[in-house]
């Protein structure tokens, strides 16, 4: 995603645009403010999930799996943590 930065900026800070750049700038500050809500609401989800995940008895949701099918889980073991 980051090189597609480059050829969006290419194409957004146009010559007759200039000196101000309005359309380029608008596109920065829509793009950092987009990344800045997602980042934001995905912390929240994040620390959701580890709160929900905190009140389930992971142990016994694993009892009666062999140790090969609790680590195929990966992400979906309940004893799972999300690091944010």
């Amino acid at each position: 995603m980051g090189n597609v930065g480059g050829l969006i900026a290419t194409w957004s800070f146009l010559p007759w645009d200039a000196p101000d750049y309005r359309i380029g700038n608008g596109l920065n500050l829509a793009t950092y403010s987009t990344i800045g809500v997602v980042s934001v609401a995905t912390l929240a989800w994040m620390r959701r999930d580890n709160a929900r995940r905190d009140a389930r008895r992971s142990d016994e949701e694993v009892t009666g799996m062999t140790n090969k099918e609790a680590q195929a889980l990966d992400w979906k073991h309940p004893a799972f943590r999300w690091r944010p």
